[in-house]
């Protein structure tokens, strides 16, 4: 009875992947933002990733800080979405 039991929770609990996902918000490093529509450059592109659900980019501090549902999209899709717009980024850590 205790393995049914077992076997019962992890089915349930691989059934319901998408389940664990989670809203992340990280901070990329953005390079070449040098004049002030550089920003909203960056910023479009980010907002354009799937799964992104807010961008705020600060081009003084040269950063990009993106809330985004890690079920539709990674950090690395973040930094492919820059990059490819000009403005070649990495996570801050």
């Amino acid at each position: 009875m205790k393995k049914l039991a077992l076997f019962a929770t992890v089915a349930v609990m691989f059934a319901s992947g998408p389940a664990f996902a989670a809203i992340r918000t990280v901070t990329l490093a953005v390079e070449n933002m040098t004049c002030v529509t550089c920003g909203p450059v960056v910023k479009k592109s980010l907002s354009r990733v799937p799964g992104v659900t807010a961008v705020e980019v600060s081009a003084e501090a040269h950063t990009a800080t993106v809330t985004y549902d890690d079920a539709k999209t990674s950090t690395k899709a973040l930094v492919a979405a820059t990059t490819n717009a000009g403005y070649p980024s990495k996570v801050r850590k």
